[in-house]
C-alpha cells in the first residue's frame, strides 16, 4: 500500500488537523527520502531491482521502518510546540497519540514487517523518555537520520560514503516541514481539544 501524502494548508487547530499534519508529513518524508536516496544509488537499475523479490522485501521493510521513525520524531515535535499549554505527561500523551493515529491509518507493516510491534514498542518507550528542544530541531529529528541511515538497502560500505549526504538530504525535507508546522500550528487550540477529549480516553 503507497503512503497517503496528500495535505493541505489549513490551520493546525485540533488533534484531527494535528494528527493528519503528522501522519502525511511523515510519509511524506520518509517516502521522498529513502527512494531517492535508492534511486540516486541505483541508477538506471532502479526499476529493474522491483523484480528482484529480497530487494523488493528490504525496501518495503526500511519504508516502514522509517515511516514509524519519522512520524515519531514529528510527533514529538508537534506536541513540544504545544509545550507552553501542557505539562509534561500531557506532552508526552499528546506525542503518542499523535504517533498512534498515524500507525492507525496503515494495517501492511503487522503483516509484512519483522518485528513490527517490536519496533512499535520501542518508539512509543522513546516518545515517553524523550523531550525534543524546539531550539535543536536537527537533534529533535535525528532518530529518522538514524533510520534512513540504518534501513536503507543498500551496501554499507556504500552508506559510509553516502552518510554526510543523505543526512543532509533528510535535514532539508524536515526545515521544509517545520516551517509549514511555524505557520500552521495553533497551539492553543490543539492543547485545549486534546484537554477535552483526553478523559475520554482514558
Amino acid at each position: 500500500m503507497p503512503f497517503s501524502t496528500r495535505w493541505n494548508e489549513q490551520p493546525l487547530d485540533d488533534i484531527e488537523s494535528a494528527s493528519g499534519f503528522v501522519s502525511t508529513r511523515a510519509a511524506f518524508v520518509a517516502q521522498t527520502t529513502l527512494y531517492g536516496y535508492v534511486r540516486t544509488r541505483a541508477g538506471t537499475r532502479y526499476t529493474a531491482l522491483f523484480d528482484d523479490d529480497l530487494f523488493a522485501q528490504s525496501l518495503n521493510i526500511a519504508k516502514w521502518q522509517l515511516f514509524l521513525a519519522c512520524a515519531a520524531d514529528l510527533a514529538a515535535y508537534v506536541a513540544a510546540g504545544c509545550r507552553e499549554r501542557l505539562d509534561q505527561e500531557s506532552e508526552r500523551e499528546l506525542a503518542l497519540s499523535f504517533l498512534r493515529s498515524a500507525l492507525a491509518e496503515y494495517e501492511e507493516p503487522t503483516r509484512t514487517v519483522p518485528d513490527w510491534a517490536e519496533a512499535v514498542a520501542q518508539a512509543e518507550s522513546r516518545l515517553r523518555l524523550v523531550r525534543p528542544d524546539p531550539e535543536d530541531p536537527v537533534a529533535a529529528f535525528r532518530g529518522s537520520e538514524d533510520a534512513l541511515i540504518h534501513w536503507a538497502p543498500i551496501a554499507d560500505e556504500l552508506k559510509i560514503h553516502d552518510e554526510g549526504i543523505v543526512r543532509n538530504s533528510i535535514r532539508f525535507k524536515w526545515k521544509d516541514i517545520r516551517t509549514q508546522l511555524t505557520s500552521s500550528l495553533k497551539a492553543n487550540a490543539v492543547a485545549e481539544d486534546f484537554a477535552a477529549v483526553r478523559p475520554a480516553a482514558e
